[in-house]
C-alpha cells in the first residue's frame, strides 16, 4: 500500500492553517486532513490540535479493537477531536469562532471508511471515472442539493467560503460516515479545498491515474495547484491500496 501526504500554503496565504496526520494502524492506513479556521494563529491551533487528536485516539482505538466496527470508531475520534477544539474556543474571546473542517479514512485490504465535517473531500479515482465520497458541508452544497445552482456555478459562487458544520464551533458535532469497497487501481485522495478550489475533478481524475506512487502524485497535485494560482491552503494525502494499473 502506497501512502504519502504533502502541505503547502498557497501563493497568497502567509501561514499554512491546514494540518493533516497519518501512518499505518493495524492491518491498514489512517489518515485525516484539517483545514483550520479562526484567524490568525488560531485557525492552524484548531487543525492541529483536531488532526492530532483524532489520528492519537482512532489509532488507539483501531489497535485495540476486538471486533468493533471502524466507522463508529472514526466517529468517536470526530467526537473526542471536537471536544478539544470546542474547550480551547471556549477559553477567552480571542479564541472566538475557532474551528476546523475534517476528513478522514481507514484503509483495509477491502474495505475503506471516511468521516467528514466541513468541506474538506475524500475522492475515490478509478479507470471509470472519479467520484466525491464525502458530502460538502457548505450553503454552496445546500443549494446545490436544492437544485438552485449547478456543481460548475457552485465553484466561483459568492458563499463558497461559507461552511455549514465544524469541528470545535458547537459543543458537539455530526459526523458523515461513508464505507466503500476496495477495488484493484483505486486511488484515493484526502484534500482541503484550496486543492479543488484550484482544480477540477478531470485534473485531479488524471493525476491520480498518471501515477503509480502516491508521492509523485501528492507532488504533481500541489505542483499543479500552484500553477493555477491556488490562493488558498492547499493539503493532499493519496492513498494507493493496491499497486498496479489503474
Amino acid at each position: 500500500m502506497s501512502f504519502f501526504g504533502l502541505s503547502d500554503k498557497g501563493r497568497y496565504r502567509a501561514e499554512n492553517q491546514d494540518s493533516f496526520a497519518m501512518g499505518p494502524v493495524r492491518d491498514g492506513v489512517l489518515a485525516v486532513v484539517c483545514d483550520g479556521m479562526g484567524g490568525e494563529a488560531h485557525g492552524l491551533l484548531a487543525s492541529e490540535m483536531a488532526a492530532n487528536r483524532f489520528f492519537a485516539f482512532a489509532r488507539a482505538a483501531l489497535e485495540a479493537s476486538e471486533g468493533e466496527d471502524a466507522a463508529d470508531i472514526l466517529c468517536q475520534a470526530t467526537d473526542a477531536a471536537n471536544r478539544k477544539v470546542y474547550r480551547c474556543a471556549c477559553q477567552g474571546e480571542e479564541y472566538a469562532g475557532m474551528g476546523t473542517t475534517l476528513v478522514a479514512g481507514f484503509w483495509q485490504s477491502d474495505t475503506a471508511t471516511f468521516v467528514n465535517v466541513g468541506d474538506s473531500r475524500a475522492y475515490r479515482a478509478a479507470k471509470d471515472g472519479i467520484i466525491q465520497i464525502s458530502h460538502d458541508h457548505s450553503r454552496v452544497q445546500e443549494m446545490i442539493d436544492r437544485g438552485q445552482i449547478t456543481q460548475s456555478q457552485g465553484r466561483n459562487h459568492p458563499a463558497r467560503k461559507f461552511i455549514t458544520r465544524a469541528v470545535g464551533s458547537e459543543r458537539f458535532v455530526r459526523c458523515d460516515v461513508f464505507t466503500v469497497p476496495v477495488r484493484e487501481g483505486d486511488r484515493f485522495l484526502l484534500c482541503s479545498d484550496g486543492l479543488t478550489k484550484a482544480l477540477e475533478d478531470a485534473e485531479l481524475h488524471r493525476v491520480l491515474l498518471a501515477e503509480d506512487n502516491a508521492e509523485a502524485a501528492c507532488g504533481t497535485l500541489i505542483r499543479e495547484a500552484l500553477e493555477s494560482e491556488a490562493r488558498d491552503n492547499v493539503t493532499v494525502v493519496v492513498i494507493i491500496p493496491k499497486k498496479g494499473g489503474a
